[in-house]
């Protein structure tokens, strides 16, 4: 009975304690961090086993020192769930030597009993074991550079999302408090003529005047703050970092560089994805089903999805079939069998693939064509040469 009892806990590979004088030198082992505040949860796994499951102090150097000094040359494959402490912890452990990669928690495997009884330890151990068996799939780790200057862009949507709640709670309160707004002013985009009124309002009402005086430096502060970050992201556009690719994507109708800018910012080097239909699964443009037996049943588009760049595409598109008279009649022919918005998206997943076929070909956009052609079968031009900043020198004739 003990017998199949600990054969049973070896299959779980259950916590065994190993002699001090097993040799782990150019072993592989594979190592599964729980990633949290104050403290962190290491599972190591070797052929079948738990060697380790302890909780150390949340920093990377007694992490580095707490496997070196145990398990000696060994080689580590290391693996955590992506979170709110970002790559730094990847970044470092690779530095030192050690094989480290991030996974989506959705996409990690788990049973009915894991589910229930979750624990740290058991989710260590999870990803250790997965990981060993070739189950994870690991997902992108950017540059430290590019990761810090992606906090820009996403800053600039906080704010935006800022604004325009702060807005609405004026607009709430002016409600609340009986004023009418004219209808002139009764338009999302609040000119300085808008804030003008309200300022004048608050003057003329002793009650209100502190509120809605606060209220409105709150929104022209966040007004100022998006100005500055709108400007900074222009700057980084005309760095050479990202000038080139940025002006291709701006030769595509409807594409502006603020639209470039995101796309470049998130999706980094488009030459990561391996084909178009990864791209297409990292934006979110692809349907999505549910199948089982004889039923089959598409749920539509797909809720896993890069939501920020695919509302940009989306409305990209819109701007597209304006200026492009290809992509106008192509959305013609697919409103005769769906409805406008299931043939909007069509159209967004047609951008994404020229977006990428600009940035890979290195050529600008061409209008006027609705076919599976290469930009060297159609002889796209090149992009021109940008034209020089400032007035042109004069040059003096000496005599």
């Amino acid at each position: 009975m003990k017998s199949q009892q600990n054969t049973s806990d070896r299959a779980l590979g259950s916590n065994l304690k190993m002699p001090n004088s097993v040799d782990f030198s150019t072993k592989d082992l594979y190592v599964g961090i729980d990633v949290h505040k104050e403290r962190w949860q290491v599972a190591v796994y070797y052929e079948g086993l738990i060697l380790s499951n302890i909780s150390i102090e949340a920093n990377f150097q007694k992490l580095i020192n707490h496997l070196s000094k145990r398990y000696g040359n060994a080689q580590f494959h290391c693996v955590y769930e992506s979170c709110a402490w970002g790559f730094h912890l990847c970044r470092t452990l690779r530095e030192a030597g050690m094989d480290c990669v991030i996974v989506n928690p959705a996409d990690i495997p788990g049973t009915d009993k894991e589910r229930k009884s979750k624990t740290d330890k058991v989710d260590a151990r999870k990803l250790a074991t997965h990981l060993a068996s070739g189950l994870l799939h690991p997902i992108y780790v950017p540059t430290e550079k590019l990761q810090k200057q992606r906090g820009l862009i996403r800053l600039r949507k906080k704010i935006w999302g800022d604004l325009v709640r702060v807005k609405n709670r004026l607009r709430g309160e002016l409600r609340f408090q009986g004023y009418i707004i004219p209808e002139k002013f009764d338009s999302p985009s609040w000119s300085n003529n808008f804030l003008l009124w309200i300022e004048q309002l608050a003057i003329r009402d002793e009650y209100m005047k502190e509120t809605l005086l606060m209220m409105l430096d709150e929104i022209k502060a966040l007004r100022q703050l998006l100005l500055k970050a709108e400007k900074k992201l222009r700057d980084l556009m005309r760095s050479d970092d990202y000038r080139h690719n940025s002006d291709l994507l701006r030769t595509i109708p409807g594409i502006g560089p603020l639209t470039s800018m995101l796309f470049l910012l998130e999706v980094g080097d488009v030459r990561r994805f391996r084909s178009f239909d990864a791209l297409n699964r990292y934006v979110g443009l692809c349907p999505d089903s549910h199948s089982s037996g004889e039923k089959l049943k598409n749920t539509g588009i797909s809720s896993r999805s890069h939501s920020q760049i695919r509302s940009a595409l989306v409305e990209a598109s819109w701007q597209l079939i304006r200026r492009d008279v290809a992509m106008l009649n192509h959305y013609k022919d697919l409103q005769k069998r769906m409805k406008g918005q299931e043939a909007i998206i069509r159209i967004a997943r047609k951008l994404l693939r020229r977006i990428r076929a600009v940035l890979l070909s290195d050529r600008i956009y061409v209008s006027g064509i609705d076919e599976m052609i290469t930009a060297k079968e159609l002889n796209a031009p090149n992009l021109p040469m940008p034209k020089p900043i400032g007035r042109p020198r004069k040059i003096f004739k000496v005599n």
